[in-house]
């Protein structure tokens, strides 16, 4: 973040999940509500690859129209104003913020391993990694149900604080059944009862023709403590191997983005490397950008003895992955960068945790961009037709209509890959 960033908050969100007033506006509506009247405000949601045709063709079609768009972290990409053309200076957004008190480290870290600076969500991608490696210290075998049993006793307030700078004493600590508290590089990793985290920071980000750059943030104060469970597990000698399985999607639609979130979910395996006693195992599952692919690689995973992964990325495939592996067979998952409201509610047995809020504290930062920022009093959304896509434009159109008194035209879902948008994007801007 730039020292002159701006900073807004907002009030506690306790419960803000379940009662964001979300309405049945997810499909592929082109049904206009306002008689042609085009939008205020366009907001756009969808992953990189797609993300490059639509915007070529909107570009192609309205040249240098002036109709503010609105993305989401999922676009939140420095190629894509090359790979589309345009600098793109119409174009804002809003992405999940790392805050935590190990930011600059992390990002050190990244940078000497990797040799390039670390992307979205790959600060959420080291923490959920982080934490898994310590509980799975602290209980003391590679089982999912002790590793999720410690999640929150090496997370939540409660014991001796540790942040990414001192994950090799923090590792020592969680071995000897000590009680600790991660504090991380994207924020506190306080997990609530739903496997969510507790509090919360966004960025507002703006693209210029060298990619983007931040220009405010978003401050989501905790919505209460969980109480950090008593350790359980017998802590571990210096003869055991720790199992990490990392899922994610090097391949696909969301391969440019997943790359750098699969090195950070790496990343404390390699820190920890001859720093501790114990030795850290890790193997990649590669999702390919699509929900069924990840089951599959998730299964693969667990075959070959992982008792806890760092992902999946997108919300369809974490919750695919959810509903067919991690229950039955008892393994947890730690996603990094999926965002979708619909995965608080899962029937997981709790065996889902996630690192990044939920979007439908994205929705009212949306909105409010929209409606104070831009000054925008009526708005279209053009989604990806999946579980990230449908539930972000639906908190979006909610927040934008009940709390910024906005009206929304046009809902236009499209799917992913496709060669022209064209249409899409005509029926979203009523032309």
């Amino acid at each position: 973040m730039e020292d002159d960033t701006n900073r807004r908050s907002f009030l506690k969100y306790t419960g803000v999940a379940s009662a964001a007033g979300l309405v049945g506006l997810a499909g592929c509506s082109t049904e206009s509500t306002s008689g042609g009247e085009t939008p205020d405000v366009l907001m756009v949601v969808g992953y990189p690859q797609s993300g490059v045709q639509l915007f070529k063709d909107y570009y192609a079609d309205y040249g240098d129209d002036t109709t503010d768009i609105l993305v989401t972290d999922g676009l939140q990409d420095d190629a894509l104003p090359g790979d589309v053309g345009d600098d793109m200076s119409n174009v804002q957004g809003t992405a999940p913020s790392a805050a935590g008190p190990g930011v600059d480290t992390f990002e050190s870290l990244f940078e000497d391993e990797f040799g390039d600076s670390p992307g979205v969500f790959t600060s959420q991608a080291y923490d959920a990694s982080a934490v898994q490696i310590l509980a799975n210290l602290m209980a003391g075998e590679n089982d999912g149900a002790s590793v999720r049993d410690h999640m929150r006793v090496v997370a939540n307030p409660g014991g001796d604080t540790y942040a990414p700078s001192e994950l090799p004493a923090a590792a020592e600590a969680a071995a000897a059944g000590e009680n600790i508290q991660y504090e991380g590089a994207s924020g506190s990793v306080d997990f609530d009862d739903a496997g969510d985290i507790t509090s919360a920071q966004y960025q507002v980000f703006g693209f210029t023709e060298d990619g983007y750059e931040s220009t405010d943030t978003v401050d989501f104060g905790a919505s209460g403590d969980v109480p950090q469970p008593e350790p359980a597990g017998s802590g571990s000698g210096s003869d055991r191997t720790v199992r990490l399985g990392v899922l994610q999607p090097e391949t696909g639609d969301l391969g440019n983005l997943g790359g750098p979130i699969r090195d950070a979910a790496l990343l404390p395996a390699i820190q920890l490397r001859d720093s501790i006693d114990q030795s850290i195992d890790t193997q990649v599952g590669d999702t390919q950008s699509t929900a069924q692919a990840a089951v599959d690689a998730a299964n693969s995973l667990v075959s070959a003895g992982y008792p806890s992964l760092t992902g999946a990325a997108s919300s369809e495939s974490t919750i695919r992955v959810a509903n067919n592996v991690l229950v039955d067979n008892e393994v947890v998952a730690c996603s990094p960068a999926s965002t979708s409201p619909n995965i608080t509610d899962l029937d997981d047995s709790d065996f889902l945790f996630r690192t990044p809020p939920s979007d439908a504290l994205q929705g009212q930062v949306l909105a409010q961009v929209a409606s104070e920022d831009i000054g925008a009093s009526t708005a279209s959304t053009l989604y990806l037709n999946n579980s990230y896509g449908q539930a972000l434009q639906e908190s979006f159109a909610s927040a934008f209509q009940e709390e910024q008194d906005g009206q929304v035209l046009q809902q236009v879902g499209f799917e992913s890959q496709q060669s022209s948008y064209t249409s899409q994007i005509n029926s979203a801007l009523n032309q």
